[in-house]
């Protein structure tokens, strides 16, 4: 089972609709925004979504004519290697920790309990979740006590999998994939936000969002509908 999840997760960029307008974001974003294409698209337009881990998509932006890049504003800004004309506020994302159908957390130093074998994280390297988490652990003074825990994947999607398929105990995801699994999952707490640094969650627009419908969809955005559902994923 373990390998079989593992070949069907290494995957780059997923490519999960096809249309003109091609927008990217950050994996743990995937399903509040697709419900929110899904509402726009009931008007006849087409959106093509990409996603990955922030690096993943950064770097397709680089190949392809992305014109809007969806996650955390200091990473986009400093860290992507890309130029962007502006950015719109969609919300402040959250690190929490979600537990397995048999496990129980009731706070941040449950994680060194014996029975907590397993932690996943997505890359610190190229994830903003996973640098979330790293700093949690380590402002924490947990970063010692449970580093042989610890088992990298790319993306946050990835680490909730090995949640899902009772493959490890814990992970550090966002709190959207947390509410979008909650039927699946033991549970979750959330992180106190003073454990790392803030997360603003912003619609970037890149020099291909020079068109009408690359408007519309920023707009779109920031309409009621989509700021009900981003709301529902905890943004």
């Amino acid at each position: 089972m373990f390998k079989k999840i593992v070949l069907t997760l290494v995957s780059s960029v997923l490519i999960l609709s096809a249309g003109e307008l091609k927008i990217a974001a950050g994996a743990g974003y995937k399903k509040p925004l697709m419900e929110i294409i899904k509402e726009y698209e009931k008007n006849g337009e087409k959106i093509e979504a990409i996603f990955g881990h922030l690096k993943q998509v950064s770097t397709q932006a680089t190949q392809t004519d992305i014109a809007l890049i969806v996650g955390d504003k200091n990473f986009l800004e400093k860290k992507s290697g890309l130029i962007f004309k502006s950015f719109t506020t969609l919300g402040q994302g959250e690190l929490v920790i979600v537990y397995a159908k048999n496990k129980s957390l009731t706070s941040i130093d449950d994680l060194t309990k014996e029975d907590i074998k397993k932690i996943t994280i997505p890359d610190p390297a190229k994830a903003i979740y996973g640098i979330a988490g790293t700093e949690f652990l380590k402002n924490a003074n947990l970063e010692e006590k449970v580093k042989d825990k610890l088992l990298v994947v790319a993306t946050v999607p990835q680490a909730m999998t090995y949640i899902l398929t009772n493959e490890v105990d814990v992970a550090f995801v966002n709190i959207s994939e947390a509410i979008a699994n909650k039927e699946s999952i033991g549970g979750f707490i959330k992180v106190d936000k003073k454990y790392y640094t803030p997360i603003d969650i912003v619609a970037g627009k890149l020099e291909n969002c020079n068109t009408n419908e690359c408007e519309k969809f920023s707009n779109f955005l920031k309409s009621k509908t989509a700021q009900d559902i981003f709301e529902k994923y905890g943004l």
